[in-house]
This record gives structure tokens, sequence and C-alpha cells, in this order.
């Protein structure tokens, strides 16, 4: 007989309530604290920041790294670097974190929205295919969640359209795609560093690539002290060493990132490997207990054959549909059992959905930048275009990463939780 749930008084199924706090919960080591207090000792104090770049160039092995003040200036200058012009069209997912998008319109370019894949909410190939247009500049990819996009299929696209690809990797640092790490694959890859990611910095991002004007293109956009180390004369001439009495020029935003989150994310960088195993063998746990037990109800996360994902989140897919009971009620009981979980990841509702997209603002004075002179081809945002990515928002089920070493007794009853209000629907109803 099924036992009564905790929302009509029954037993909770998490009992080990102090071991799950602990095993969710994320702190700075000793390390990560000595690393940002010796950078008040240094007699340079920046000496952090190339230090950073060294060692995260060895841990993803692209030829450039440049260290950013914040995931989203990494994003911008990515899309500066591959040349976004006012007018451009960049594909972008319907399903990603909306700063992903902006940069595109902060160029005066125009986000094209695709659909996604149902298992897992990264960008459908086939939808990009069908939004190519005369236009098109770039592909922007985000690997949500930690989940990896179907890289060889978005590269081949690329490739015979001459289009560049952007991967935005802040959900996925350390993940491989057919033994690659993300953020290799495409032509640059972005990561931030934010105060929820895997690795920290608090406010930082890192932009790596293996093309040289790539990487001169996002020096001179937000690194306008560095101009004077580049190699091209057409670059170069911005900061020219033997005109000493000249400042430096060029856009001089100034996205050098602060050297105390340099000294913070080298020390996470060092830890990344060993908690990023730790995540992943409570997450592949849990995994498999829930695809077991959660039958046409309660999908848990997708991990595409061939890669190894990263889990900043464990997102789990509720049918409605199947129960017959709202996703509103599940999490309702499931809360009561003792596991706090919410309806997906706030904040990732299709981008569409945004009245900036929605209603066509005008940002940059009227008609701009969506009827910009430059646009010559009307897109417009309206609610259906993207089915996959408005379902995915409905049927989230986000539940606590377990970030930490913590026993099997603990994981079986997250999946306890999770189940128990399955096995007494009826009951919801």
């Amino acid at each position: 007989m099924a036992q009564e749930l905790a929302l009509f008084g029954g037993p909770k199924a998490v009992t080990r309530t102090d071991e799950l706090g602990a095993a969710g919960g994320r702190a700075f080591t000793d390390e990560d604290k000595a690393a940002v207090l010796e950078v008040l000792d240094w007699p340079n104090m920046y000496a952090s920041n190339p230090q950073f770049e060294e060692e995260f160039q060895e841990f993803i092995g692209t030829e450039f790294v440049l260290g950013t003040n914040n995931g989203t200036s990494a994003i911008h200058s990515a899309y500066f670097a591959v040349g976004v012009q006012p007018g451009d069209e960049v594909i972008i997912s319907s399903h990603t974190w909306h700063l992903q998008v902006s940069q595109i319109l902060a160029l005066h370019g125009i986000p094209v929205f695709c659909d996604v894949d149902p298992r897992d909410a990264c960008i459908d190939p086939e939808d990009i295919k069908r939004n190519i247009s005369d236009r098109t500049r770039a592909i922007a990819v985000v690997h949500p969640y930690g989940a990896i996009a179907p890289m060889d299929e978005i590269m081949a696209i690329a490739r015979e359209h001459d289009l560049a690809v952007v991967e935005d990797c802040s959900h996925a640092h350390g993940a491989t795609y057919k033994g690659r790490k993300v953020g290799t694959i495409g032509d640059v890859g972005c990561f931030s560093l934010q105060g929820s990611k895997l690795m920290i910095g608090i406010e930082a991002g890192v932009m790596v690539t293996d093309n040289e004007e790539y990487y001169e293109r996002a020096i001179v956009l937000g690194h306008y002290g560095r101009i004077a180390q580049l190699k091209s004369a057409k670059y170069l001439k911005y900061n020219d060493p033997d005109q000493a009495e000249q400042a430096p020029t060029c856009f001089g935003f100034k996205y050098r990132m602060n050297p105390m989150a340099a000294a913070l994310a080298t020390a996470q960088l060092r830890n990344l490997p060993e908690q990023n195993k730790i995540r992943r063998d409570n997450a592949l746990y849990l995994t498999e207990k829930i695809a077991e037990m959660g039958g046409d109800m309660l999908r848990p996360p997708y991990e595409r054959p061939d890669t190894e994902r990263t889990w900043l989140n464990f997102i789990c897919h509720y049918f409605e549909d199947a129960t017959g009971v709202p996703r509103e009620r599940y999490i309702e009981a499931v809360c009561a059992e003792g596991l706090h979980v919410t309806g997906g990841r706030a904040g990732y509702l299709p981008i569409y959905w945004n009245p900036l997209y929605e209603e066509r603002a005008d940002m940059w004075g009227p008609g701009y930048p969506f009827d910009a002179p430059a646009v010559t081809n009307k897109v417009t945002y309206e609610r259906g275009m993207c089915p996959e990515a408005e379902r995915i928002w409905k049927r989230g089920i986000n539940v606590p990463v377990l970030h930490n070493e913590c026993s099997q007794e603990l994981r079986d009853e997250i999946v306890e939780a999770l189940v128990k209000p399955l096995r007494n629907i009826d009951a919801l109803k």
C-alpha cells in the first residue's frame, strides 16, 4: 500500500535534512580565501589575471584565453569579435538566459530564435537550418544546465553557410563532447564565473578561441591596455608603444577581470574536476532511479550520447497530461515531503515572451534596432513560434543539485520525495 503523502499528514520522505543542506550547500574553502587575500600583498596586484588566463588555457586547450569582468561582457566580446554588424542576424536558442541575447541588440544585430530539443532544451539543428537567411552572421549555442548541444550537426551547418559559432558554456565548465571540452568546438567559447556557477569568481567571465583575429578584436573592444601587445598593425596603432604621449584609444569598455576574481577563479579551477565528479556521481544515481520509477509522469535530465555533461541544475520534466494533476500541485506535494523543488530555473521562459522582443521595443530611438535602415529582413516574435521551448518551460521541475558527497540513504530519500506523489497521484486530483 502506498504511504500517505506528507501533504495530508503522512511521514516525510526526506528525514536527513541536515545532510541535505550540507550536500547541497556551497562554501568557499580556505584555499579560496587565501588566494583572494594574497592579491593584497602582491607588488603587482594585477598579477593574478595572467596567472588565471595561463591556467585556464592549460585546462581548456585553446590558443587564446581572455578573462573578463563577467560572462555578459565575454559574450558581447564574442559577438563583436566574429563581426556582428547592424542588421545582421544571429540564430539563437529560445531557451536561454536573456543576457546571451541582449548583447546581439547591443551591436544593433537581430536575434532569430530557434526551437529546442524536447529532451534537454538544447537548440534544434533542424530549426537552425529553417532560420538561416542572407543576413545570418552567426549561430549562438548554449549548453543549458550543463546538457551538451549536438555540436557536430551545428558545426556542419555553420561551415556549409560560412557562419561563426559562439558557444555559451556558462553552465558547462569542464563538460565534454566526444572527448573535447565545450567552448573549444565553436569558433569562440564564453564562460560565466558568476556566483551561482560551477566555477566562481563571484563576478567574472572568460572568452576563449583559437582564432587570433577574434582574440585581437575582443582586446580592442574591452581591454585597451593590452592593445600594445597585439601583432596586427591595424589594431596596434590604437596603442602604439612608440607613441608614448598618445593615450590608448579604441572603445575602452574596460572588460578586464577584477584581480581578486581572477585569484578566486584560479583556486576554484584547480578543484573543478573533483567537484564535477562528485556532482556527476550524485546526479547519475538520481537519474537512474527516477528513470526507473518515474514512468511516463516524470523524466530525469537527459545526457546526449558521447558527452559528459555537467550539473549546474537538475531539471526533471513533469508531464501533466500523464498525471492529470497540475505541476504546481505536484510541486506542493514534493515540498511537503521535505524536498524543496521549484518550477524550472527562474528566468528561462521563452525569451521572445519578453516585451523587449514581443513588442519590438524601440531601444535606440524610433525603429531601432528592429526596423533600422540596416535591417532588410523584418523579424517578428510571436507566441507559439517555438512550441517545444514553451512546453519545456511549463513542465520543468528544478531539483536541488548535490554538490558534495553524501550518503546513498539521502539520495534514496530524494528519489522517494519525487516519486511518492506519483504513486499517490489520485490523492492529488
